[in-house]
């Protein structure tokens, strides 16, 4: 068995560069990664632009009564040019005329017929966006490896680019084994079968991770028949996730067959609770998991382990897990304290403060553990309790 950091460190080792690249429509960019740098083609704003509504003027003449000579909308050009004794209404977005240095908004000044009288004085520049004040025509607007969100894909949108390049997606197949397995739709003839849970589970949690899936079924304890679907999958993905037999049973055939095939094993085992049998293999340019048939181990060796990989695959430059403190609220106690143990827990801020609980339900079978968790609470290696109050890691899901 190993430690965790070092079974972190030899998966992420095992990803030398991003996937390839692609060009794909903005909208299909979202969740995706940057994949060259983006530069502004224009001044952004392209131009001065009032705030808000309101009228334009010059801010030394603003204690003077001020002829109204017209008005600009958003999206209107006129060449129009403000002497001292003018205002001009302006819409918000719309442009300032030349000669004005600030915009009064509308309650700050009183309009009678066509003379204005401003009840404030305004500042030089007052509610007025400056031309390149955001950003100017070539600087850097978005580097390569950003994760792109709603805000960065509007960002982009802004600029006029309708295309853009960033990294593929991990495709990541799965596939689940057990004799007692049933999927949704199949009678449960006896009262040891049961359904599957993980195969579900581990496609929606990869999908919200940013990879694309492709699932495979699941299969029978059958040396043969499994090997036949890893090969498959090994064929048609990047990532492949194999959920149950790895551990030392007689029907645990992954270690079996990844051997026949041709990968090498990474690692096998790992000190962590739940989840201790996983096993990592790689062939070229392909990785497969063998995850425990556990749920909570499943999901939870996705979260600690093979996501980090997914992301850096997919281009992330952020793709370490990102572990914080907080306060334990109630204690802990274990009676085996030779693993690092991961509690489902929920974590929360208060006063600027963040504090975190776990779950009572610590068996790698409670699926549940899950519900209103939001983290997980780390216990170390060699540590049998926690006390109340105490500093603590935890990880976000």
């Amino acid at each position: 068995m190993i430690p965790y950091d070092k079974a972190l460190e030899l998966a992420l080792s095992c990803v030398s560069k991003p996937l390839p690249t692609e060009r794909v429509l903005l909208l299909d960019a979202i969740d995706r990664v940057l994949a060259s740098d983006i530069y502004a083609n224009r001044d952004f704003p392209a131009f001065d632009n009032s705030a808000m509504d309101g009228f334009a003027i010059r801010a030394a003449s603003w204690d003077k009564e001020l002829r109204l000579v017209g008005e600009i909308a958003a999206g209107e050009h006129k060449e129009i040019y403000l002497n001292s004794d003018e205002a001009i209404k302006v819409f918000t977005g719309g442009a300032i005329p030349s000669g004005a240095d600030c915009v009064v908004r509308v309650e700050d000044a009183v309009l009678d017929g066509n003379t204005l009288k401003v009840l404030k004085k305004p500042a030089v520049g007052q509610n007025i966006r400056k031309k390149g004040e955001e950003l100017k025509l070539g600087e850097l607007v978005l580097k390569k490896g950003t994760h792109l969100r709603a805000y960065e894909i509007g960002l982009i949108a802004g600029f006029g680019i309708p295309v853009i390049e960033v990294y593929q997606k991990p495709v990541v197949g799965v596939l689940s084994t057990g004799d007692e397995i049933l999927d949704l739709g199949e009678q449960i003839t006896k009262p040891t079968q049961i359904r599957s849970t993980n195969n579900y589970a581990l496609v929606a949690r990869l999908s919200q991770i940013g990879a694309s899936t492709l699932h495979f079924g699941i299969f029978p304890d059958i040396k043969e028949q499994i090997a036949k679907a890893v090969e498959l999958a090994l064929s048609r993905c990047d990532v492949v996730i194999t959920t149950g037999g790895v551990s030392a049973g007689e029907k645990d055939f992954v270690k079996e067959i990844i051997k026949d095939l041709g990968l090498e094993l990474v690692f096998h085992k790992l000190l962590v609770k739940p989840a201790k049998p996983v096993l990592l293999a790689k062939g070229k340019d392909k990785l497969l998991f063998g995850l425990p048939g556990n749920p909570v181990s499943c999901l939870m060796a996705l979260d600690v382990l093979v996501k980090p990989v997914l992301l850096k695959l997919s281009g992330r430059e952020d793709y370490l897990p990102k572990f914080e403190v907080a306060t334990l609220k109630r204690a802990f106690k274990r009676s085996d304290a030779q693993r690092r143990e991961f509690l489902r827990g929920v974590c929360w801020s208060d006063s600027g403060k963040l504090f975190c609980d776990y779950s009572d339900k610590t068996q790698s079978h409670m699926l549940s553990s899950y519900i209103d968790a939001n983290c997980y609470v780390i216990v170390p290696e060699g540590v049998s309790s926690l006390e109340e109050g105490q500093k603590v890691e935890i990880l976000r899901f």
